[in-house]
């Protein structure tokens, strides 16, 4: 996978190229799952789970009712919550800023109750899975037009493949070049589809987390 700068086209196709060549029997719409779509363990335990009372099932039901009690049906952005799943992220041509679906969240729920939400856990996981959950099936749909939005997606790039930290490591360390290893007792899941899959609940965390969340673990 290059880091050089190439259109948003050419590096889709790579990456999902790189994907099918080292796990050649997973189908693509099965990225969506995450670790379960590459290890057949974890598929089946994750299976088992599902047989029973799903662990996420209860937050994300109160995502749902919070999203109506603190108004968010009444802010344009969050009004369609399918609609608003599926567009998110974007790049807003007026502000020049990339805005997630936690960040129209947060805002519309501080313009309805004045009051402020984190990123990670809580009600802004609860409501973002709830929102989530009523795209399910669709696909993302994440645009890369403008200069603007092709300059936000570049610094995206940069980061994503760029070393850090005490380990000099990079997202796409774990998560391209070593996916389908074990970091400790860890199935490192692959880039592909990361994102579709989330808000998520993890056993670690006992609770419901969002996209900024595990970037925080990570880092």
């Amino acid at each position: 996978v290059s880091m050089a700068i190439a259109d948003v086209a050419s590096d889709q196709k790579a990456f999902i190229k790189y994907f099918k060549t080292i796990f050649p029997s997973v189908e693509f719409s099965d990225y969506t799952n995450g670790v379960y779509a590459i290890d057949q363990d974890s598929r089946e335990q994750f299976e088992e789970i599902l047989d029973g009372i799903p662990p996420y099932e209860e937050a994300v039901e109160k995502g749902g009712k919070e999203y109506l009690k603190f108004g968010l049906n009444k802010c344009s952005s969050l009004k369609d919550p399918a609609v608003a799943r599926i567009k998110h992220p974007y790049f807003d041509e007026a502000t020049q800023q990339v805005v997630t679906l936690e960040s129209a969240i947060k805002k519309c729920y501080q313009q309805q109750t004045g009051k402020k939400l984190g990123f990670k856990k809580g009600k802004i996981a609860r409501i973002s899975a709830w929102i989530s959950d009523q795209a399910a099936g669709q696909k993302i749909n994440v645009k890369v037009g403008s200069a603007g939005a092709k300059a936000a997606y570049e610094k995206g790039k940069t980061f994503f493949y760029a070393k850090r930290g005490q380990f000099n490591m990079s997202c796409a360390d774990c998560h391209v070049y070593n996916a389908g290893k074990k970091a400790r007792a860890d199935i490192l899941s692959p880039a592909l589809g990361h994102t579709t899959h989330l808000p998520m609940y993890r056993t670690k965390w006992t609770s419901m987390g969002t996209l900024h969340r595990r970037y925080d673990g990570c880092f």
